[in-house]
């Protein structure tokens, strides 16, 4: 650009000087200059030049001190006896003092949470009693305490015990700011004269099985009590259930102890493992180690097999099997051999055909048979679901044209475990419609539970007369002997059985010779009429899984969370059962829960509903809250408002600050690494405070100083132009 401005230069001024040359003194140089800034202007408006150079700025830049408050920093294990906080606390204090003239200091205390912004001389009023410790919401809470070009680092003091849910290497990692991580405290394992007791860990599953057998295992490390022999007591919700006697060992890692257990009550229970503390411990909050389950029956899964598209498989389906909340089906319609028909509410599960293998039938409570040929059953599935059944499982066999005895399951292995005998294929169809009579058995079985009023008996008829007739049955013989025959035709002159059941072996197996009870839902439903319908099969399905509940036919709202006690950061998952007027799962209600925290703040989050069952409704809330929480659910089903029974959930468990007490100098470590800084351990971290203090502050600014301005020039560029032209007319020059 110089060079051309000088080319330039001096090609005007040769030119103006042999042009104009004779004028006056003055005149042709005047002229000379406006022509020159002319070309300098094009030459700047072309080229643009931008100038580059360095500035010195004196800053006063923020250092950020975080102190962890939480309730391992109170222990003592220093030689002189002074409690982990109170050295932190003291070296921030010290070190403010030399820096104070060089950096503008902020304090943050932390726990399970980061405190407010605080004064090196607001320190005083802080104590240890957080009951977690979040090292990743520290680090986070101190990159927002300033801009990040105004930030010069961060001091991290800690013992780094780290209990919550998010990993603080995830913040460091992407903090783009540098951690000074200050250790405070020891390993106390490396002492002689430490004893201790603790229970490193509870394996309880989240979700215990009613009735059925439960293993919990604790994990015990002992320090410097070899030989000693405890009691380790295992209790459901402060009542003791079993003790065992465990002889310590020294060696690294944890003895297990076994607890079985069989839980017998529905609901929400705390479990806990707890050995008394010997005279010699310090510390006797980790002796005992807590763990919620929920205690429930779990959802009952059916496998329903039919060979034809008939009407009763319908209204099974979408009026009853689709609609309750606690049952999972798949439901499989052979149309021709090995090629069906399918639906199901079972995620991730897909039956390529009717299953013989062990693994896949055990996953279902009852097998509910319909139109199906028994040709359609090799005798290797056959005897496969004979097996379950047997082991504990249930058969339902309904009537058609091809099962019972019509279908050829006279002397098969299924035939053989019904409570009746089939017959033969010849045994054909009452096409009479009847009312099924209750026997005295019948009115008494939780089968028919709160809907016998529908049914006549052998004395009277029916107290509600509302039900419209079946349209028929299948024949079948006699009733085999052990089984209970629960319902007769009394249209045949035998009185042949329609419903009866029997018990086989651990299992139980149940024949319904109707195949219309389609019409037990459907005509009361358009005549706005209560219905037996849901019930019936709902208990009928019930009792075959070895369940003897009755069905409520009314609105209802259960909810439950996934756990009872979380980690600070960890969500919450709240789960809720909405029912309409007919007890059908529904997905047509607005469900809200309201969390509650012990201060009075309150969070609201709405349920969606949720493939599977019908009427389930889940959603996830990650609280910001800690200590014990009140979870309330409610739902809106049109004009009726449903609320559930307080959940109380713990977030930040008890004691949890106590379950790991050495310091973790790996975490820390590892935190200044991904940030570029260092760690040090506080009995010789002034060094990393005398270095920064010692540090240039002036820091050297890259500055760009554009030498053009396009609009300011453009209109230079017109104006010398024109007092040029001017000139030139006055001077009477062309």
């Amino acid at each position: 650009m110089g060079l051309v401005l000088v080319v330039a230069a001096g090609l005007v001024i040769f030119f103006y000087w042999r042009k104009f040359g004779d004028l006056k003194r003055g005149r042709w140089q005047t002229l000379v200059v406006l022509r020159l800034i002319a070309i300098v202007i094009v030459v700047l408006l072309l080229f643009r030049p931008v100038v580059h150079f360095y500035r010195e700025e004196n800053r006063k830049p923020v250092l950020v001190f975080l102190l962890d408050r939480s309730a391992s920093m109170k222990i003592s294990d220093d030689v002189s006896g002074v409690p982990r906080f109170i050295q932190a606390r003291e070296k921030i204090v010290q070190w403010a003092e030399k820096l104070r003239d060089n950096f503008q200091l902020v304090v943050i205390p932390f726990a399970e949470r980061a405190g407010e912004i605080l004064t090196v001389a607001q320190l005083g009023e802080l104590s240890p009693d957080g009951e977690a410790t979040s090292l990743s919401r520290a680090l986070v809470a101190a990159a927002k305490a300033a801009p990040r070009n105004e930030m010069e680092g961060i001091f991290l003091l800690s013992d780094g015990i780290h209990n919550s849910a998010r990993k603080p290497q995830e913040v460091s990692s992407r903090l783009g700011i540098p951690v000074y991580a200050i250790g405070v405290g020891a390993s106390l394992r490396d002492s002689t004269s430490y004893r201790d007791i603790q229970i490193v860990g509870l394996d309880c599953p989240e979700r215990l099985m009613l009735n059925n057998l439960a293993r919990i295992r604790a994990s015990v490390e002992a320090v410097g009590l070899l030989g000693r022999v405890v009691k380790v007591g295992f209790y459901e919700d402060d009542k003791l259930i079993e003790e065992k006697e465990l002889v310590l060992d020294d060696q690294p890692g944890a003895q297990e102890v076994v607890f079985e257990y069989r839980p017998a009550v529905k609901g929400r229970h705390t479990y806990t493992v707890e050995i008394p503390p010997v005279s010699e411990e310090k510390i006797a909050e980790n002796n005992q180690r807590s763990a919620s389950a929920l205690v429930i029956e779990a959802q009952i899964r059916v496998l329903y097999l039919e060979g034809t598209l008939r009407a009763e498989y319908g209204a099974i389906v979408d009026r009853f099997l689709s609609k309750d909340p606690n049952i999972e089906f798949y439901a499989m319609v052979q149309v021709r051999k090995n090629v069906f028909v399918k639906r199901t509410n079972i995620e991730g599960l897909n039956l390529s055909e009717i299953p013989s293998d062990e693994n896949t039938l055990s996953q279902f409570d009852v097998f509910l048979i319909g139109d199906l040929d028994s040709s359609y059953l090799s005798a290797e599935q056959q005897q496969a679901i004979v097996k379950r059944v047997r082991e504990g499982a249930g058969l339902i066999m309904l009537g058609g044209y091809h099962s019972l005895g019509p279908g050829g399951y006279g002397g098969t292995p299924i035939g053989e475990i019904l409570p009746i005998e089939v017959g033969g294929r010849d045994m054909g169809q009452v096409t009479d419609p009847f009312l099924p009579e209750l026997t005295p058995d019948g009115r008494q079985h939780p089968i028919l539970a709160n809907i016998a009023r529908f049914f006549p008996s052998s004395s009277k008829g029916p107290e509600d007369s509302t039900l419209p007739p079946l349209d028929g049955c299948t024949r079948v013989g006699n009733a085999r002997p052990g089984a209970t025959v629960l319902a007769v035709c009394p249209i045949t002159p035998e009185r042949m059985p329609v419903l009866a059941v029997m018990p086989i072996d651990k299992g139980r197996s149940v024949v319904f010779t109707g195949d219309t009870t389609r019409k037990w839902q459907q005509v009361p439903r358009v005549l706005d009429q209560e219905s037996p319908f849901l019930q019936f099969w709902g208990q009928l399905i019930r009792w075959a899984a070895g369940r003897f509940e009755q069905v409520e036919t009314q609105a209802s709202l259960v909810a439950s969370t996934d756990k009872a006690a979380y980690e600070p950061d960890e969500v919450i998952q709240i789960s809720a059962v909405v029912r309409d007027e007919r007890g059908e799962g529904t997905d047509k209600a607005k469900v809200v829960a309201t969390i509650r925290a012990k201060s009075g703040a309150s969070d609201k989050v709405t349920l969606v509903s949720r493939p599977g069952p019908g009427g389930h409704y889940s959603a996830s809330y990650e609280p910001r809250f800690s200590g014990p929480l009140e979870i309330q659910v409610e739902a809106e089903l049109g004009e009726q408002k449903l609320t559930t029974e307080k959940i109380v959930v713990e977030v930040g468990r008890p004691y949890l600050e106590f379950e790991k007490l050495d310091l973790d100098e790996k975490t820390l470590t590892a935190i200044a690494s991904d940030t570029g800084g260092r760690y040090a351990h506080i009995s010789a971290a002034d060094y990393l405070v005398d270095q920064l203090n010692k540090e240039q502050r002036k820091k050297k600014i890259y500055v760009e100083q554009p030498l053009f301005w396009p609009p300011l020039f453009w209109a230079m560029f017109v104006t010398v132009l024109t007092v040029e032209w001017i000139l030139r007319r006055r001077f009477q020059l062309r």
